[in-house]
């Protein structure tokens, strides 16, 4: 599927990105050739870098003290795009408030992120005008475009100049040469506003014609700075010959330790600090003679951590403070600005937007479907939706002028449109989360668009455990739920087919308890826009004109309404898609006992693998062996909510072959793991454990069978 009208299929990138983690067993985790080198006569390089800033500013005074504070004698400072928009401060100052802070920090190099050609190339020029530093893009053909051809050079730059743009450049560090290659994804062209003479190249070509140009001047130490996704940087680590660390941006990855890719002739090492400035990224490497990796350190420095009494730890830096004050000072008066007219009153209080529908939740949803349709193609979904939780709506417009500050006091947090792939099951599986703290008036009340439900309040909610985020009630409270289609008309949805589902950022995540969401985008079915929800309601504030908005019955509460299991009849199973299985009578007793859950669409899929975290979590319920979360060994990213299952596994030496210095979270688990570890836990030898083929997966019907019949006792 095609993540955006524009010609660039990510999805495939995403499907290779699995196929550099299946090739790379330890991807993620440090080499035995860096964990036994020495950094005797090598050249030792810092890394100092920062991406997706996104004119995040109130910190940049503990940023300021953080990275003078790290940088030594052997320090590049990069950054790998998107400072431009995001807050007030990129509305008044156009990133030339970023900048004056990049000059004075004397960055060595940049790279464009999709948000620098927001407000299109002409946008970018007063940017590169100011700047002290180069900018590297080598997937970026600028020369047919009349505002920016001038700054742009096809040649390397040795070192390169202020302001310019160049494929790479070459900085020397100690006597040596660090090449520095820049990529930005080509979805820019759906997601900003790069014009029609800015034309992108494919970013693996791109990037090898770029090192090999590199090499062929005797560099042999090399870094790109990619604007590409973390995705596509394990794509970039595997098809491109000579990258040594990549300098990522763009999907906001926060990666506390650098990912390794090992499967070529040389480690290639991926870092990335996530969003906002909140963390200076510091990666520590030494090279050999032939400039290959042979040691590393990597760790994110949080400029925004605390002590106890709420003080920053890292104490702000007094001039940028002052510098910052002079910038911030003419915010208030920018909040005063008039960006449309309401001549109704657009209702966001608390116990409104919390319980029923509201002309704002209607607007605000409305403005969010209309973005992302314009941006994703529908493919084979059967329409678009939207659906914003009203936890992200904190206050009324007033009816009259709407001031941008009006605005942001209802938006605050500055929240990502975003947009999943959602089968009509999920859809209703987030719907039913969304009503059912309807009582209580829990922010995960839905607000919507492109779609009508009813609900029945007097039926049970789902409740959630706030701890550990599992399901402890199902609900059964949505009763009906209609399609919008082209022509004006709903229809029922399809438990099966797929939708677009335009939302934010935090829910699509999990926030709110909206689990089918957080399945989907795990799943791959997800789409990074990274446009700021008060950017988006703004431009269809502009596109509508004055507001009219009234509500037009996209929810409703029938008390009473919904069906019930008749007299006399067994209810049907907790889940959906187990009757004819096998090991259904397991399922349901190892659920009733707590042992094993389903997914939020009601479904077990009991014919799907299982991976190594999920056969963790269930053995460790089964024995009761979860630990502390913090205290397993592996160096490979374990998932929080199976850590504690890990951590106590591994305590009483329940893991067998799995221990290791990798734990392979995703990876399945085949039929002799499984017999291994149920062996293990019941104190038997493998072969008595009855499995089929050794190196077949297990599923999950299977392994709750296996689980049920060795390890439960009747």
């Amino acid at each position: 599927m095609k993540r955006f009208k524009a010609k660039k299929n990510v999805r495939a990138a995403l499907a290779a990105a699995v196929l550099v983690t299946g090739l790379s067993p330890v991807l993620g985790a440090p080499s035995a050739q860096a964990a036994e080198a020495t950094s005797a006569n090598g050249f030792d390089l810092r890394v100092l870098h920062t991406n997706d800033t996104h004119a995040h500013l109130d910190n940049i005074d503990r940023r300021v003290t953080a990275i003078n504070a790290e940088r030594n004698d052997h320090t590049l400072l990069l950054d790998a795009g998107d400072v431009f928009s995001g807050t007030l401060y990129f509305n008044q100052y156009g990133g030339l408030a970023d900048l004056y802070f990049m000059n004075l920090l004397k960055y060595d190099a940049m790279t464009f992120g999709n948000h620098e050609f927001d407000k299109g190339p002409a946008g970018l020029v007063p940017f590169l005008k100011e700047a002290k530093f180069p900018f590297v893009s080598a997937n970026i053909d600028f020369t047919a475009d009349k505002d920016l051809a001038s700054y742009s050079s096809a040649t390397i730059g040795e070192p390169g100049a202020e302001g310019k743009i160049y494929p790479a450049i070459i900085k020397e560090v100690k006597g040596e040469k660090v090449g520095i290659i820049g990529l930005t994804t080509s979805d820019t062209i759906a997601l900003a506003s790069p014009g029609e003479n800015v034309k992108f190249k494919d970013d693996v070509e791109s990037a090898q014609k770029a090192v090999d140009e590199l090499t062929a001047k005797g560099v042999n130490k090399i870094i790109a700075l990619s604007h590409l996704g973390y995705p596509e940087d394990q794509v970039l680590a595997k098809e491109v010959d000579g990258i040594d660390i990549i300098v990522g941006g763009h999907s906001h990855t926060k990666l506390d330790k650098p990912t390794v890719y090992d499967g070529g002739e040389a480690p290639v090492l991926i870092v990335q600090t996530g969003e906002y400035g909140v963390n200076l990224g510091k990666l520590d490497a030494t090279f050999d003679t032939k400039g290959v990796l042979t040691k590393w350190e990597g760790q994110l420095i949080n400029v925004d951590a605390k002590n106890k009494d709420e003080s920053y730890v890292i104490k702000g830096n007094e001039a940028a403070a002052t510098k910052l004050k002079e910038y911030s000072a003419k915010l208030e008066e920018l909040k005063t600005t008039v960006i449309g007219k309401s001549d109704v009153t657009l209702d966001g209080e608390r116990n409104s937007v919390r319980k029923q529908e509201t002309n704002l939740g209607d607007f605000m949803a409305d403005g969010m479907r209309a973005k992302v349709e314009s941006i994703v193609e529908l493919g084979d979904a059967k329409g678009y939706v939207t659906i914003q939780n009203a936890g992200g709506i904190r206050a009324t417009i007033p009816s009259g002028d709407v001031t941008l500050g009006a605005l942001l006091t209802t938006m605050p947090f500055g929240n990502n449109l975003s947009a999943l792939k959602m089968t009509g099951t999920e859809i209703k599986a987030a719907l039913e989360n969304g009503v059912s703290g309807v009582e209580t008036g829990e922010g995960r009340f839905p607000q919507v668009s492109g779609m009508k439900f009813t609900y029945d309040s007097k039926q049970p909610g789902e409740k959630i455990d706030s701890v550990t985020g599992e399901l402890t009630q199902e609900g059964s409270r949505i009763t009906d739920i209609q399609i919008l289609g082209e022509n004006g008309q709903y229809t029922p949805i399809e438990p099966n087919s797929y939708y677009i589902v335009a939302t934010n950022s935090y829910i699509a995540g999990g926030g709110d308890f909206y689990r089918s969401m957080a399945a989907a985008k795990e799943d791959g079915r997800f789409y990074e826009l990274n446009l700021v929800d008060y950017e988006v309601f703004r431009e269809y504030l502009d596109s509508v004109g004055t507001v009219k908005q009234a509500t037009e019955g996209r929810i409703t509460d029938a008390p009473g309404t919904a069906s019930e299991t008749p007299s006399g009849e067994t209810p049907a199973s907790v889940f959906s898609d187990i009757a004819s299985d096998a090991n259904a009578a397991s399922i349901e007793a190892l659920h009733s006992a707590g042992f094993v859950n389903g997914y939020a669409d009601g479904t077990f899929r009991p014919a799907a693998s299982v991976t190594r975290a999920e056969f963790a979590a269930i053995l460790a319920r089964t024995v009761g062996a979860e630990g502390d979360a913090s205290k397993h060994t592996y160096t490979d990213n374990v998932p929080a909510w199976a850590a504690a299952y890990v951590a106590g596994l591994e305590a009483k030496g329940l893991l067998g072959s799995l221990e290791g210095p990798t734990f392979g979270a995703k990876q399945a688990v085949t039929n002799a793991e499984a017999a291994e570890l149920i062996a293990l836990a019941a104190n038997v030898e493998p072969s008595a454990i009855e499995v089929g083929a050794a190196d077949a997966k297990v599923t999950r019907g299977q392994l709750v069978g296996l689980i049920a019949k060795y390890l439960v006792k009747s």
